[in-house]
């Protein structure tokens, strides 16, 4: 297959040389810019030349291409034994809905993934100032290393041109620098994996508009009181091996934390491998422009249990860190550096849904409680 770097090897110099989309560090940093011009804040809906990135892109993405895209975290293939079908436990949990999808809720394309192979993953419409963030996780994010696209309530079986709302072309991914996967993996089981959150700057679509134009809306990025909450609904989009119609997926549940993590956990059925980063929100209706998200999924083995079945799944809690790193999308400035080592969960506060669950979501940039340092 044509690689779509290949065949736009004019925006790809562009993309890496002006806009530093460049391949992420091993450590799992952001990509930094070119030269300082790339952290200056625009505004792409207003620049000459919005469109044409999407517009090129428009010309390798075809229906059939973005139909046989590879999601990136397939390992999510099977349920367990005691998940099949028509056993017991099978039962007794709820499935998500699939349905038609939301103008918030969309996938990346790329071909930039493993073997050179297009993936996806999902990601969301965020409501800033810019107008132009999408969330994702960061596992998918470090590996955004060619072209990318996303398609907010993508149609399966619609050219590009047809889709709901155009596509837009990723501009730069934004990763916390501490997040790093482990060996031989794409995401790690350690304490960072709270970190497994990204936010991309996408270019205006095919028609010179910008993503929360078009959409006419934006989640609204917020930090949760706890992990314990009653009525979560995560939408995302699994990959067509178990999704044939391409068609978005929903579940309402209530959460609780991940033991150790600072994670929100979930269970539900049909979360398949392609549905990494997809949001968590709060106050969830088909239809709406609007929303409250707080966590996306993603963290510890990539949002799954060591034994990657489809029915459990896990989220970062969004707090300080998180609310930094958007800050640096929106300002299109690079993360810092120098940050001090993620301490991970404080001493005393795992599980539970008391008042330090929610004070354990504050903590900034790994600042060590007294008691730790």
């Amino acid at each position: 297959m044509l690689s779509y770097r290949r065949s736009r090897a004019v925006l790809t110099v562009l993309s890496v040389a002006v806009l530093g989309l460049a391949a992420p560090a091993a450590q799992g940093a952001s990509p930094a810019p070119a030269d300082p011009k790339a952290d200056a804040h625009t505004d792409t809906g207003a620049d000459a030349k919005a469109g044409k990135e999407a517009r090129e892109a428009a010309r390798y993405w075809t229906a059939r291409r973005m139909a046989n895209a590879r999601p990136l975290d397939e390992a999510r293939s099977a349920p367990s034994a005691s998940g099949r079908p028509g056993s017991a436990a099978a039962a007794a949990r709820p499935t998500g809905t699939q349905f038609g999808g939301t103008p918030l809720v969309g996938t990346f394309f790329g071909s930039g993934g493993p073997g050179g192979t297009a993936w996806h993953c999902t990601g969301s419409v965020i409501a800033t100032a810019s107008k132009n963030i999408v969330l994702t996780a960061a596992h998918c994010g470090l590996n955004m290393q060619g072209d990318y696209v996303f398609v907010p309530k993508f149609l399966k079986g619609a050219n590009p041109d047809r889709q709901p709302y155009g596509i837009f072309h990723v501009q730069r991914i934004f990763t916390d620098p501490r997040y790093v996967p482990d060996p031989g993996r794409t995401t790690t089981k350690k304490p960072w994996s709270d970190l497994d959150t990204a936010f991309a700057r996408v270019s205006a679509n095919q028609q010179g508009t910008t993503l929360q134009d078009a959409v006419a809306g934006g989640l609204t990025f917020t930090r949760p009181s706890g992990y314990t909450n009653r009525n979560v609904t995560v939408v995302g989009y699994p990959s067509q091996a178990h999704n044939s119609a391409g068609r978005a997926l929903k579940c309402t549940v209530p959460t609780k934390q991940l033991p150790g993590y600072r994670q929100m956990s979930m269970t539900c059925g049909g979360y398949y491998g392609g549905v990494s980063g997809s949001p968590w929100i709060t106050d969830y209706k088909d239809g709406a422009t609007t929303g409250h998200v707080i966590g996306n999924l993603g963290g510890y083995n990539g949002g799954g249990n060591d034994a990657n079945v489809d029915y459990i799944s896990y989220a970062p809690a969004f707090g300080a860190d998180a609310a930094d790193l958007l800050a640096c999308a929106v300002a299109n400035r690079q993360p810092p550096s120098d940050l001090p080592p993620y301490p991970g969960t404080a001493a005393g506060r795992r599980g539970g849904t008391g008042p330090g669950q929610h004070s354990d979501l504050l903590l900034h940039h790994g600042t060590r409680p007294p008691a730790h340092q």
